[in-house]
């Protein structure tokens, strides 16, 4: 399996750079025509800060896409987001904060959203496996549901 990893750039995420390259001791499976298989075990992330680790999967020019693990009791230090940012759980709970510093409560299946430049922040009740893309003028579906 490919496995990808974050570059470092300049944009104000702690976890990731400008886009994504292939670490240069990727292995790949067997090959698919039209599709390929990426590796994002906690084995291939890169710790961040202590008990926040994140992982690239794929990027582009004006998109990222990435796989966080913060440990029970662990934050992701406050910083701003880059482009806007939506942080999908996909396993366990936690708490997210944005520009007021109040704290709210998100398990898995529930997504933050934040905008370009805001300062947010997230930390783990549980052990929390999210998902993170980043792209300009993010836009929610209008049947998504939103929470208070």
């Amino acid at each position: 399996m490919a496995r990808i990893m974050p570059t470092t750039g300049d944009r104000p995420h702690p976890g990731f750079g400008r886009g994504v390259r292939r670490a240069p001791e990727a292995r790949r499976g067997p090959t698919v025509p039209g599709m390929e298989m990426i590796d994002c075990a906690a084995g291939v992330a890169r710790q961040i800060a202590p008990g926040f680790t994140g992982a690239g999967v794929v990027g582009g020019a004006d998109v990222h896409l990435g796989v966080l693990r913060v440990e029970a009791g662990a934050e992701i230090p406050r910083h701003p987001a880059g482009p806007d940012q939506a942080l999908l759980v996909v396993g366990g709970r936690g708490e997210v904060s944005g520009g007021d510093g109040a704290w709210r409560p998100i398990e898995t299946g529930q997504a933050a959203i934040w905008r370009s430049g805001k300062q947010h922040t997230t930390r783990a009740i549980e052990d929390l496996t999210l998902v993170v893309l980043e792209l300009p003028d993010l836009t929610v579906h209008p049947r998504a549901v939103r929470l208070p």
